[in-house]
């Protein structure tokens, strides 16, 4: 099989909001130390502590990132990290429109 001359469509890098490895684990940490759901401004304002300051745009590109499995839920009282998602709640999230 031959290898396509064509890059990939990207589906999560945008321009002006493409977070670094480090801006996603940053991310990652503060959704799986959170015992309640988080807001994205309180996300922000932890990041700020940490000295990694990021742009709500970045943000949220990693929070697509990071939900893509499964492994985060947003609800009306912010977000909240799933530890094992279920077999049908991931399949949902794969097929679900991404958030922007």
């Amino acid at each position: 099989m031959a290898v396509s001359t064509r890059p990939p469509r990207l589906e999560f890098a945008h321009e002006g909001a493409n977070p670094t490895l480090e801006t996603i684990e940053y991310v990652r940490a503060i959704l799986r130390a959170a015992e309640t759901p988080i807001s994205r401004n309180e996300v922000l304002r932890k990041l700020a502590t940490w000295g990694h300051s990021t742009t709500r745009q970045t943000l949220n590109a990693a929070i697509a990132f990071l939900g893509a499995d499964g492994n985060l839920a947003e609800g009306s009282k912010g977000l909240i990290w799933l530890s094992e998602p279920s077999a049908k709640l991931a399949e949902a999230v794969r097929h679900a429109t991404p958030l922007r």
